[in-house]
């Protein structure tokens, strides 16, 4: 048998319970990016512009996590000079090719940087895809598209992703969020 738990006020209203076991409740709720970048100073901006692929189906973005702790992406932001699709892919292998990208800190009042390789290009090398994770599309050329997942892409220590853009006409410009998991 359980306890009763009342407001506090004297009126005997006490706390509903449903059938799984979750309070009735209603809240003011902040999404898990907010308060750590409130909390902490750990959720990044990373952007890039007009990155011109050498070919069809080049990777022009990777991201490895050198940390202890996860790395979750919550979103991208793509748009492309010329209608094309976009993989977000779990790889593999050790990137050649790019340049160091600057994760740019979203609380201004914090310095703290992502433990992480992150690397931009038009055609990064050496990676093997070991599943695409997202598909992208950009039908109409300089529109912004948004992708946003819930449940994030939670990269562990040593794991990567790498972004491939299917048209190599298409320049890619965009930004991706990046949180440090607490």
């Amino acid at each position: 048998m359980g306890f009763v738990i009342e407001n506090g006020r004297g009126d005997g209203n006490t706390l509903e319970i449903d059938s799984e076991g979750r309070a009735r409740t209603f809240a003011i709720t902040e999404t898990e990016d907010k308060h750590i970048n409130t909390a902490n100073g750990k959720l990044w901006s990373v952007p890039f512009t007009a990155l011109n692929p050498t070919g069809n189906n080049d990777y022009v973005v990777y991201i490895k996590n050198t940390g202890s702790k996860n790395l979750n992406i919550t979103d991208f932001r793509f748009a492309s000079s010329a209608a094309t699709q976009i993989q977000i892919n779990s790889v593999t292998g050790t990137a050649s090719g790019g340049s160091s990208i600057t994760p740019i800190v979203r609380n201004l009042g914090s310095n703290e940087t992502p433990s992480a390789t992150i690397e931009s290009g038009t055609n990064i090398t050496g990676l093997t895809s070991s599943g695409t994770i997202f598909f992208m599309n950009c039908p109409v050329a300089d529109t912004l598209y948004h992708l946003s997942t819930t449940s994030n892409i939670i990269i562990p220590k040593g794991k990567a992703i790498g972004v491939l853009i299917e048209t190599g006409t298409a320049n890619l410009t965009g930004v991706i969020s990046i949180a440090e998991a607490e």
